[in-house]
């Protein structure tokens, strides 16, 4: 039995060599050629790539790159390149501009004051009419302001863009008017191409007794019950800009946080069906609180941004004495 085994046991070696051999050949193989058998590259000639590549990023030294500027700076004007470079920038100019007159700018302003009394329209308004941009402001209140409501609001928005509706909106709204530019965009998805929204009173039921405690306003049980009847979050599906006061006292910063997660929860939900909810994005401004407008000349550069406008604000300062 012990010679059989023996036997077994010897037999057995001659076959492990040769594989440990072929093995041994295989790896040197792989060394020395770029990819295995499989055509998959091996390690040796990917780092061999990966150096060629850093090689070459590298080839241009900073004494290099100076030499070249200095070349460049130096050298004579080229007068012809320089105005066919003019006439590029002043044909995308104006065809920027003619792209952002396409859209009708409307501005929805809080339900609780006077447009006129808006520093928010009356900025918006001057610096958009240095690019020939008209700025709409509707008037939401009506003959009788007692019986106003947000729902009745709406509908005098809805009155006042009627017509027109091949131009495409943009909605511009501050604290309860960001409210109703959010309805109105809810209600007519294809008529609204992006919202900019300052302190948007979401939740308007719920705080409500902030505004009496704050400014002493009193509301009728009509516009109480209307209030409480209006979804605390409109479901808006166009591209959002939400401008917010840290201090906010009035419309807590952390409902504007709560309607951004919702737009991915949004998303989430309806998943492959024909319902979107595009980007949306908040901007959060420490020492302010509801009166957040005022910020709008620090926060000129995200707004034209947003609507992809040139930087009205610094036409308004090249028009400063």
């Amino acid at each position: 039995m012990l010679a059989q085994g023996h036997a077994l046991a010897t037999r057995a070696l001659p076959s492990y060599a040769p594989r440990q051999q072929q093995r041994s050949r295989r790896l040197t193989r792989l060394r020395a050629s770029p990819s295995n058998d499989d055509g998959v590259p091996s390690d040796e000639a990917i780092h061999a790539e990966l150096e060629k590549i850093n090689q070459a990023n590298n080839a241009k030294s900073a004494n290099d790159w100076i030499a070249s500027w200095s070349k460049r700076i130096n050298a004579p004007p080229d007068e012809e390149a320089e105005r066919a470079a003019a006439e590029r920038a002043r044909a995308e100019q104006e065809a920027r501009l003619e792209e952002a007159r396409s859209y009708r700018y409307v501005f929805v302003g809080d339900l609780f004051s006077s447009v006129k009394d808006s520093f928010a329209w009356n900025y918006l308004s001057d610096a958009l009419g240095t690019i020939d941009i008209t700025l709409e402001a509707p008037d939401l209140e009506g003959a009788d302001a007692s019986a106003m409501t947000v729902t009745s609001a709406l509908a005098r928005l809805e009155t006042s863009l009627a017509g027109e509706e091949r131009r495409p909106l943009r909605l511009i709204g501050s604290s309860t008017g960001a409210l109703v530019a959010a309805l109105y965009a809810e209600a007519n998805p294809s008529r609204v191409e992006k919202v900019f929204l300052l302190s948007p009173t979401w939740g308007l039921a719920g705080i409500l007794g902030n505004f009496e405690s704050r400014y002493g306003l009193k509301f009728s049980e009509a516009f109480r019950a209307d209030a409480a009847a209006l979804p605390d979050f409109p479901t808006v599906k166009c591209p959002a800009y939400v401008v917010h006061g840290h201090d906010d006292d009035i419309s807590p910063l952390k409902n504007s946080e709560r309607w951004m997660q919702m737009a991915s929860q949004w998303m989430r939900q309806e998943g492959d069906s024909d319902e979107y909810v595009a980007e949306r994005r908040l901007l959060e401004v420490r020492g302010l609180g509801h009166g957040v407008e005022t910020a709008l000349p620090h926060s000129m550069g995200r707004f034209a941004e947003f609507f992809q406008l040139p930087r009205v604000d610094l036409y308004l300062r090249d028009r400063e004495p």
